[in-house]
């Protein structure tokens, strides 16, 4: 689809209401100034949109789009680098940006806006004095302060509840009805439309690309609700678009929310500050002052508005010698979107140093994903080359001619043992010494047939991902000619929904199993064995955490287990790793 058609669809769409509209310039002496703004009554923009709006680093760029998070409200600015004299140094920086409210979602369909900022950036970076088009699109499209107000409930601001006594719980089960489906996709909804050209999920593939098989301890990490800071160089809209892809691939689906107990309601998505800086030092103190006290109270306060963790993204690299204002530091490689000769991994690291790697299982799991998307692109480009030769077959075998092909697209000219060694070097734990000795036992005693349980650990993670080219083929059907010219990871048929829904699904294993485990620990415990109040621990053998879809050898993934119990649970967790047993007798 041209982008004239999609920027008609997002035109169509219901555009949220504005709660300010500013443009932000650059000042020689007096640095970045609000030249002109509207807001509704109350919200005070000064001394705040103008650095939220305009990264450190941004002058050396043309343009970007930068998400924030002011007050009770997402900003969106559109930047753009125009020429200009010698005497300005060669450029006119300005910017337009505008707040709507948290309520409409983590960034409260404000990309709907996108273009048209854009459009208007580049009316003004010219002559800031020619208001009148941000005038009328003010009149157009602010909404007066009652209907502002009335929609601002953001999840930052829900009530946090204590936690009920454990023997209550267990009189009171009904917490601990749920239903058992896997995941549907919560909190987004695309369904067979378009999405606009600026939609923030159409970056999950490149997410996925990037992180390679970090995308899972990433999100394990988001599940435990860490402070997540992702260190960048301009420009910042992909990182900001990667806070919002990793805050939809770790909420909690609906599917599971009966399963954990009251007062685990502001656990159920992390929060998303999109870009940060400098000038935001003093909050982030504010935030790791409670998030000191919420683990003093096993992560649930009394009252307050406050949720736990975040994903942010910053340019300012000074704050990542702050190691108490987060806790994961994510080290995005320079120059994301253009193509490198060599492939640069990003780096996790914990605030004190130590570097956070995807286990063995999270590498095997990687490697049916990456095979999965790229049979479902080869599908949609062969769609589409048929549909642009009239069904004609092509002669041109190349999958790279579109320069908008996604990366995952890059034909593998070394063999598959060789990327392994890639992986397992940059990003993957080495083997623990049992795994291999286990490795090498079964090896032996199976007569060098294939392990059993390795195979059903395949079966399973190829089961929670299912067949992309399905819901590829049954999304093109259903789609119109325009959509399906459009690029694989920009169209109604591209597989976004279903990659969200696949780790929702990881996520509903893992709080399916320890849900059931716990209710167990219960009813084996009774109300009389409670003793001085204090319940058993719950005891995680290997095969449930094989069945949480982790690896069983891990101790990162041992770690993980006990951290979910506790926090989201209030349990203490006794977790069994795998283990070599030769007549009944343990090995190793």
């Amino acid at each position: 689809m041209s982008a004239t058609n999609a920027n008609n669809n997002a035109s169509d769409a219901q555009l949220p209401p504005l709660a300010a509209l500013f443009l932000i310039k650059f000042d020689l002496k007096v640095g970045y100034t609000i030249t002109w703004k509207r807001s509704v009554a109350g919200l005070d923009l000064d001394g705040a949109v103008e650095f939220k709006s305009l990264p450190s680093g941004l002058h050396s760029i043309k343009e970007d789009l930068v998400y924030f998070v002011h007050d009770r409200y997402v900003g969106l600015s559109a930047f753009i680098n125009g020429p200009a004299s010698e005497e300005e140094r060669n450029a006119h920086l300005v910017a337009v940006g505008i707040l709507v409210p948290l309520s409409r979602g983590r960034l409260g369909r404000s990309w709907l806006h996108a273009q048209k900022l854009r459009e208007l950036a580049k009316q003004l970076v010219h002559d800031t004095t020619k208001t009148e088009p941000l005038e009328q699109y003010w009149v157009d499209n602010s909404a007066d302060r009652n209907r502002i107000d009335e929609g601002v409930d953001s999840t930052p601001s829900s009530p946090i509840v204590s936690r009920p006594p454990p023997s209550v719980l267990r009189k009171n089960k009904t917490y601990a009805s749920r239903n058992r489906g896997l995941s549907n996709i919560t909190q987004f909804h695309p369904g067979h439309e378009t999405l606009s050209v600026s939609h923030p999920a159409l970056s999950i593939i490149k997410y996925i690309d990037t992180f390679g098989p970090l995308v899972f301890p990433l999100q394990r990490a988001a599940l435990l609700r860490k402070r997540i800071l992702f260190i960048t160089t301009p420009p910042v809209r992909l990182s900001c678009e990667f806070v919002y892809d990793l805050s939809i691939l770790s909420s909690i689906p609906s599917s599971v929310t009966g399963v954990l107990p009251p007062g685990s309601e502001p656990l159920h998505r992390l929060r998303s500050l999109f870009t940060v800086g400098v000038h935001d030092i003093p909050n982030l103190q504010d935030d790791a002052k409670k998030h000191e006290e919420a683990k003093d109270s096993n992560y649930f306060l009394d009252g307050g508005a406050w949720t736990p963790g975040w994903a942010a993204c910053t340019t300012d690299e000074v704050l990542s010698i702050k190691a108490n204002l987060y806790d994961i530091i994510v080290e995005l490689p320079a120059q994301l979107e253009s193509p490198a000769q060599e492939k640069r991994w990003p780096r996790i690291k914990t605030s004190t140093g130590k570097e956070i790697k995807a286990t063995q299982r999270d590498m095997r799991r990687f490697r049916i994903l990456h095979s999965e998307l790229r049979k479902t692109q080869r599908h949609s480009m062969e769609v589409h080359r048929q549909d642009d030769h009239g069904g004609a077959d092509s002669d041109d075998d190349s999958e790279t001619d579109d320069d908008q092909v996604a990366l995952l697209s890059r034909s593998r000219t070394e063999s598959e043992s060789s990327e392994d060694d890639i992986y397992a070097d940059n990003l993957v734990e080495a083997p623990s010494w049992t795994a291999l000795a286990y490795s090498g036992f079964m090896w032996w005693a199976s007569a060098g047939e294939r392990d059993s349980s390795a195979a059903e650990e395949a079966d399973s993670d190829r089961a929670l991902l299912g067949d992309l080219s399905d819901f590829m083929t049954a999304s093109l059907r259903g789609s119109s000619d325009d959509a399906m010219a459009q690029t694989w990871y920009q169209g109604a048929g591209a597989p976004h929904t279903a990659i969200i829904a696949y780790f929702h699904r990881l996520t509903a294993e893992i709080f399916s199993t320890l849900g059931d485990l716990v209710d167990a620990a219960d009813d084996e415990e009774g109300d009389d064995e409670e003793v001085e109040g204090e319940e058993r621990s719950v005891v995680v053998h290997s095969e449930d955490t094989s069945r949480m879809g982790l690896d069983v050898w891990s101790e990162t993934d041992k770690a993980f287990v006990k951290e979910v119990l506790a926090m989201y649970f209030g349990r203490r967790a006794e977790v069994h790793g795998a283990s070599i047993e030769c007549c009944g007798i343990k090995i190793c």
